[in-house]
C-alpha cells in the first residue's frame, strides 16, 4: 500500500465514505482512514429524506439499501400543536423515495465497500494521531493501527470524523454561532410494530413533547422521543417507563406499538452543541459534523452529510486540476457555499430543538399553506430543497399575525411580542451570519459521546 495521496480522507461515514468514492471515480489517489472497525454503531436518528436518496442512488447503492428491508417512506404525518395533516413527501424526476432509515451499523458498511469498490485505499482500524505540516501548511497525517505508528502524505486531509473531529482540534479550526441543547433524545428499536401499508414518517410537537417514529431496515420500527431538559431526572429514574410513557402519548405512535415488543438496547444523545467550524485552512478542510452540526430534531445530518460530499468533491476536483496558487481559494469558496447552504436549515433546526411550545404564527403558516394546497413547499423545506425564508415569508408570518390577532380569546400583547421577539431575533441571526461570534478558547461545550462503545449498554 501506498503512503502518499492526492487526498486523506479521515472518518468513513455519512461524509467522508461518499467523498472518497466521489474523488476515486475521477482517478484521484485517496486513502479512506476510518478509526473504527465496520460494523460499528454511532449515535444516529439514521433517517435520511428523498435529496439523500436522490444522492445515494446517483452511487449505485439503492439497491444495497433495500436490501437491508429499509421501507421506502412516501407520506408525512404531521402534528405542530393542534394543526395536524398526513401529506405526500414531494418526489422530483429521478428520485427514487421519499424518505427511508437505515441503521449507522448497516448503513455505514455500505457507503465503505463504495468508496473501496470506486477505488479508495481504505484502511479501518486506523486512528489519526497528529497532522504532518511544512511551512504552516497541512501535508498529511500520522497514524497508528494495531499499535504500529505510520505517516500519510497528502496535498489534502479532509476532516470527515464528526463532532468531535480530531482533525479540526488539530487543524486549530474555531467554532462558532454556537447553540446549546435544550432537550434531550432517547431512541430504540422495535419489533412486530403495524406501521401499515402506507408507512409515514411521523414528527409531532406539541406542547413540550417531540415524537418521531417511523419504519427502518429489518422490518424494525423506530420511536424517538426529544424532552425538554427538565424531564431527565424522571428518564434517568425509568427510563424504560417514561420513554414507553412519552412516546405513545402521540397516538399514531401508539398505534403502531400497541403490539409491538422493544428490542436492544436505548440510544440517547443526552447533550450536543450547535455549531460551525471554520471550513479550510493551508492543507485542510472540514466535511459533514466536523465542520457543522445542527440540533437533531431536525433530522437533517446524513442528508447534508451527503450533499456536502458532493460539492466537496467538485471542489477538490476543480483545486487539484487547476493552479497550485488557486488551490487553498477553490476551497475557501467551498467553505463559503458551506456555510450559505446550511445556515437558514441551521437555525430552523435550533428553533425545532428549542424547549417549550412553537411559536404561535408557525403551525398558523402551515395551516395557511395546508389550506392553498402549498404544504409541499414546507415538506421541502426538511428535504433541503427549499429554503425556511421561502416558506416563512414576511407575507405569510404578518398574514399568520392578523388572522391570530382577529381570533377571540387572543392574548394580542403577548403574540405580538412574541412576533416582534421573532423579527429581532431574525435581525441577530443575519448578522452573525455576516460577522460570526467565535467561540472563546475552552468554552466550547462538550459534544457528547458519538460512537456507541458497548453493546448492551444505554448511550448517553
Amino acid at each position: 500500500m501506498s503512503d502518499s495521496f492526492d487526498v486523506i480522507v479521515v472518518g468513513a461515514r455519512c461524509a467522508g465514505s461518499p467523498l472518497a468514492a466521489l474523488l476515486a471515480k475521477r482517478g484521484i489517489s485517496v486513502a479512506l482512514v476510518e478509526q473504527a472497525t465496520f460494523p460499528r454503531d454511532t449515535l444516529s436518528t439514521a433517517y435520511f429524506e428523498a435529496r439523500g436518496m436522490a444522492f445515494a442512488d446517483s452511487l449505485g447503492l439503492t439497491d444495497r439499501i433495500r436490501q437491508t428491508g429499509a421501507p421506502f417512506v412516501n407520506h408525512n404525518n404531521v402534528r405542530l400543536e393542534d394543526l395536524r395533516y398526513v401529506a405526500p413527501i414531494p418526489q422530483r424526476p429521478g428520485d427514487v423515495g421519499g424518505g427511508v432509515s437505515v441503521r449507522r451499523m448497516l448503513l455505514d458498511p455500505i457507503l465503505a465497500e463504495a468508496a473501496a469498490e470506486a477505488g479508495a485505499e481504505v484502511r479501518m482500524a486506523t486512528k489519526v494521531t497528529g497532522l504532518l505540516e511544512d511551512g504552516g501548511r497541512v501535508t498529511g497525517v500520522r497514524v497508528t493501527h494495531k499499535g504500529a505508528e505510520a505517516s500519510l502524505d497528502a496535498r489534502l486531509v479532509v476532516g470527515a470524523d464528526g463532532r468531535n473531529s480530531t482533525v479540526a482540534r488539530l487543524a486549530g479550526s474555531r467554532k462558532y454561532n454556537l447553540t446549546p441543547n435544550e432537550r434531550f433524545a432517547y431512541w430504540s428499536f422495535f419489533e412486530d410494530a403495524n406501521p401499515g401499508s402506507e408507512p409515514a414518517f411521523i414528527f409531532h410537537r406539541w406542547g413540550d413533547r417531540v415524537v418521531l417514529g417511523f419504519p427502518c431496515d429489518s422490518g424494525l420500527y423506530q420511536a424517538i422521543v426529544i424532552a425538554d431538559l427538565s424531564e431527565l431526572p424522571r428518564f434517568r429514574a425509568d427510563l424504560e417507563g417514561s420513554f414507553m410513557e412519552y412516546g405513545c402519548s402521540c397516538e399514531p405512535v401508539a398505534e403502531i406499538l400497541s403490539g409491538a415488543r422493544r428490542v436492544g438496547k436505548f440510544f440517547g444523545m443526552l447533550r450536543w452543541e450547535g455549531f460551525f467550524r471554520e471550513p479550510t485552512g493551508p492543507g485542510w478542510v472540514l466535511a459533514g459534523d466536523a465542520g457543522h452540526f445542527k440540533d437533531p430534531t431536525a433530522g437533517q445530518g446524513i442528508q447534508d452529510a451527503f450533499g456536502q460530499a458532493d460539492a466537496l468533491a467538485r471542489a477538490i476536483v476543480k483545486a487539484l486540476d487547476g493552479p497550485a496558487g488557486q488551490f487553498d481559494g477553490e476551497l475557501a469558496a467551498w467553505g463559503r457555499w458551506r456555510d450559505k447552504d446550511a445556515v437558514e436549515h441551521y437555525w430552523l433546526a435550533t428553533d425545532l430543538g428549542n424547549a417549550g411550545l412553537l411559536p404561535a404564527v408557525v403551525p398558523e403558516v402551515y395551516a395557511r399553506l395546508l389550506a392553498q394546497g402549498k404544504i409541499g413547499l414546507a415538506i421541502d423545506m426538511f428535504n433541503h430543497r427549499a429554503w425556511p425564508s421561502q416558506v416563512f415569508t414576511p407575507q405569510r408570518v404578518l398574514g399568520a399575525t392578523g388572522r391570530l390577532l382577529a381570533r377571540r380569546g387572543c392574548d394580542r400583547p403577548a403574540l405580538l411580542r412574541e412576533v416582534f421577539g421573532l423579527a429581532a431575533q431574525d435581525v441577530r441571526r443575519r448578522r452573525m451570519g455576516r460577522r460570526p461570534v467565535y467561540a472563546q478558547a475552552g468554552r466550547s461545550l462538550d459534544a457528547g459521546a458519538t460512537e456507541v462503545e458497548d453493546p448492551e449498554a444505554v448511550v448517553a
